[in-house]
């Protein structure tokens, strides 16, 4: 099955710079979009909450974080029931850069769909939920059965 993982691989890299070459016009990159996506439907979450969410390592979090508050795209503001966690809010700015991102999605979708019967479309979809729901448990055990 290493073939998946390459396939998989393929897949992410030329839809990150499918998606870059698109969000550079709004000042965000490929890795971006989806913190964006994030904190706009969850506004008030912590940086530990949101690389949780997002599967990612929290350092990685507070880089991105700290370019899109550079950027204008969110703030960062003390919880009001725990002083020690920042919360991260959007501005206008990520507000409405969201239908663009999700557009942007969209076309990627539709781009690497092409030619596939609604039929498969589904199948894939609910194969790569089953894919997704397994890494997103590993990720919840950090691996540790593995």
């Amino acid at each position: 099955m290493p073939i998946i993982t390459r396939e998989l691989n393929v897949l992410a890299r030329c839809g990150n710079q499918f998606r870059g070459r698109r969000l550079r016009t709004l000042g965000l990159t490929a890795a971006q979009g989806p913190y964006i996506l994030h904190i706009c439907a969850r506004p008030g979450m912590s940086q530990e909450e949101l690389a949780a969410a997002l599967h990612v390592n929290p350092s990685n979090a507070a880089r991105q974080l700290s370019a899109l508050c550079d950027n204008g795209f969110v703030t960062r503001r003390e919880r009001p029931d725990d002083r020690r966690q920042l919360a991260v809010y959007p501005t206008q700015k990520a507000i409405d850069a969201v239908p663009v991102v999700r557009g942007i999605n969209a076309a990627w979708h539709d781009y690497i769909t092409e030619g596939m019967t609604p039929e498969e479309k589904d199948i894939l979809s609910m194969l790569l939920e089953k894919m997704r729901m397994r890494a997103a448990q590993w990720d919840r055990e950090r691996g540790d059965n593995a």
